[in-house]
This record gives C-alpha cells, sequence and structure tokens, in this order.
C-alpha cells in the first residue's frame, strides 16, 4: 500500500497504522510521514545499537555524563585511575605531582566514546563527570592535579597552568586514599 500522495509507487513500501501511513521505505531511505513526529523505540523497549555513517539531530542524551577517546596505554589500568601523555605507548601513569602531561581518567562508561573501533584502546575520560582515584584529602570544587601516588588526583590550591586535571564534586574527608567523583576538563 502507497499513499495517493506519492507521485511514482514502483520500488516503494508504505508500512499503514490505523489507516495512516507513517514510514515510507524507497530505495534511498526510511522517510516519515510527517516531521518531528514518530520515535524509534520507546522508554521501556530499546534498540540495542544502532549504526550510521553520519547522525544529523537536534539533540542526544545519554545515561552516562563524559566525553571519552581511546588511547594505546602501556598497560590495563582501572577505571578512575589518572593518565598521562607519555610512557612506552601513548600513555600511562605518573607519580609526579602536578604533571603538565595529564590527559585525563579512565573512563568505565562513557557517554560517547571517540576513536572507539581503535584496537587495544583504553577509554579516557577528556571532559564530564567520572569517578577518580583520590590522595589525600579535598573539598568539593577544588581543583585536581597528578598526585605522587601513581595513578591518583590530589587536590591543589594553587596549581600551575597546565597541570589541572579537574574539579572535585565532593568531599574526600581522609587523609588516605579513595575514590570521588569528579569533573574533568573544569579550570
Amino acid at each position: 500500500y502507497v499513499s495517493a500522495s506519492d507521485t511514482g509507487t514502483e520500488g516503494r513500501i508504505a508500512l499503514v497504522a490505523d489507516g495512516v501511513v507513517p514510514v515510507l521505505v524507497t530505495a534511498t531511505g526510511i522517510i516519515p510521514d510527517a516531521d518531528v513526529t514518530y520515535n524509534i523505540g520507546t522508554s521501556t523497549r530499546k534498540y540495542n545499537t544502532m549504526y550510521a555513517t553520519t547522525f544529523e539531530g537536534t539533540a542526544t542524551s545519554a545515561q552516562y555524563a563524559d566525553l571519552a577517546e581511546k588511547y594505546i596505554a602501556d598497560k590495563e589500568y582501572e577505571s578512575g585511575t589518572v593518565i598521562i601523555f607519555g610512557g612506552d605507548k601513548e600513555v600511562t601513569t605518573t607519580q609526579l605531582s602536578e604533571d603538565t602531561r595529564v590527559a585525563g581518567v579512565v573512563s568505565d562508561k562513557p557517554a560517547y566514546l571517540m576513536n572507539s573501533e581503535q584496537e587495544g584502546g583504553t577509554a579516557i575520560a577528556l571532559q564530564g563527570r567520572v569517578k577518580v582515584k583520590i590522595a589525600g584529602m579535598c573539598r568539593k570544587g577544588d581543583m585536581l592535579v597528578t598526585s605522587s601516588i601513581r595513578g591518583y588526583a590530589s587536590s591543589s590550591p594553587d596549581p600551575r597552568v597546565g597541570t589541572v586535571l579537574g574539579k572535585a564534586l565532593e568531599d574526600h574527608k581522609s587523609p588516605g586514599q579513595g575514590v570521588i567523583e569528579m569533573v574533568v576538563g573544569r579550570v
């Protein structure tokens, strides 16, 4: 069935629902009958993965909160580990406090992953909210830098330019090590 408004019906398939043609399938694509009217999936019935060459739209949303890119690490690191550019591969850890080579934090579940097809890469959060390993005490809003403890961040009251990893989103009241949420890339 093809609607009467179509000028040519050859090579077209129409889906009909309640007497309406919400979707027309042609040799060049799937076309809705109206703009900004239909959804793909629902809030309770979702598609697993969608593949496309180009996405163009007005808005997107994500369950997770960071922008990450895959880099080749010199070994496997757990999420929350502070990473710098350097080492035998592209990225590694450091025990140099306020290291200017700071890159980001190993991400567990990035909202958006760049360079996703790179084999063997480690997702490094470059912007957004992630869990981070913290050494020492900090307050919400403190600027975080690399710590003298390998793979950890620490608070710095007056960091040098180029050393800031981001800002703490919660307090860490213990002088020991722990894990907190932070925002990567906020100065």
